[in-house]
């Protein structure tokens, strides 16, 4: 266990960029507020966690229900995210988000903007002024941890105390703290105290990753997502091929993520000519093992949510990715 101070520990205050896109932290009976207001109504209240308040610079890119993000919203809110982690004097970067969709655009940059510097996405379940919510203490949470997480840990979620790597995190419920990360666990916690860190992932991401914001196009690809249950048929797979999908994401029966017997063949020819298919698994707490090269009819998404996978197969296509070279990358991120 890594016990994190508060403060840098060369002494200089740090710096936490305040990344703004919306969601539930920013709303109230009468609507969403501005991130700066925000920050100041939560630091101006009566709170049982001491911290050393960091400088604080805000950038509000969107104000928005986070269910009605569209993908070039990732690409904006990386961009961004991009820009102010190049600053030298920003310690670490935190992103306000939504809920609904905070794992996958939390995701999505701990792929795609190459930093050291942690990216803290916190959210709320209950608006801002009403009692019982839960989101400005997780502000505070947040910021604590942007100081003190150090390098490694790419992009993480800070809900109701917990620390979670946004490669495992989903949402499960609407209750405060209502996060996930499967069989794997948390990386920490915020408690009144300190911050604790008790692993850190190992799979390329961030600094080491080899897709960067700076340099995907407009527009990504489209990958959609199917899944499997008894009595599933060819209809949707042929749909999504004829509706032009770049991608497919199965989310197939539990461990190895199989089509049924219904899907097995369109989805066979449809990754056979040149449409990427990953399959993941339904029981989303395992892994799917990998295939010898030359006796594949499918990619191997390892342990992904399809969430997860159709994010990493939107990128890698974006790339420029195909075949072996995309097995490759659900077998390193």
């Amino acid at each position: 266990m890594t016990e994190v101070p508060h403060r840098a520990e060369s002494g200089r205050r740090p710096t936490v960029a305040i990344l703004a896109t919306g969601g539930t932290i920013q709303n109230t009976l009468s609507g969403r507020i501005p991130v700066r207001q925000l920050i100041d109504e939560v630091l101006a209240e009566e709170r049982d966690v001491e911290f050393d308040v960091p400088e604080l610079v805000e950038h509000e890119a969107l104000r928005v229900d986070s269910k009605e993000l569209e993908p070039g919203d990732w690409l904006h809110i990386a961009q961004v995210a991009q820009e102010l982690a190049d600053r030298p004097e920003v310690t670490g970067i935190v992103v306000t988000h939504g809920t609904f969709t905070v794992e996958e655009t939390a995701y999505f940059l701990h792929l795609t903007v190459n930093t050291e510097k942690p990216i803290v996405f916190t959210c709320a379940q209950r608006k801002h002024g009403l009692v019982g919510n839960d989101g400005d203490r997780n502000l505070i949470d947040a910021i604590r941890a942007a100081c003190a997480l150090g390098p490694g840990v790419g992009a993480v979620v800070v809900m109701g105390e917990e620390i979670h790597c946004a490669r495992e995190v989903s949402k499960s419920n609407q209750r405060p703290g209502g996060f996930v990360s499967g069989s794997l666990g948390l990386l920490g916690s915020a408690e009144l105290d300190r911050v604790s860190l008790y692993r850190r992932p190992t799979r390329r991401h961030t600094a080491t990753s080899e897709f960067s914001a700076r340099s995907l196009p407009d527009a990504l690809p489209r990958v959609d997502i199917l899944t499997t249950y008894v009595g599933a048929r060819a209809g949707l797979v042929a749909s999504a091929r004829d509706d032009g999908v770049a991608g497919l994401v199965l989310e197939g029966f539990a461990p190895a993520g199989q089509p049924g017997p219904g899907q097995h063949d369109p989805i066979v020819d449809l990754h056979g000519r040149g449409v990427p298919v990953v399959v993941t698994s339904r029981g989303r707490n395992g892994r799917v093992p990998g295939k010898p090269p030359g006796t594949r009819s499918w990619l191997t998404g390892d342990n992904l949510s399809p969430i997860k996978a159709r994010i990493l197969l939107m990128v890698a296509l974006s790339a420029g990715l195909t075949g072996d070279g995309l097995q490759r990358v659900f077998d390193e991120y």
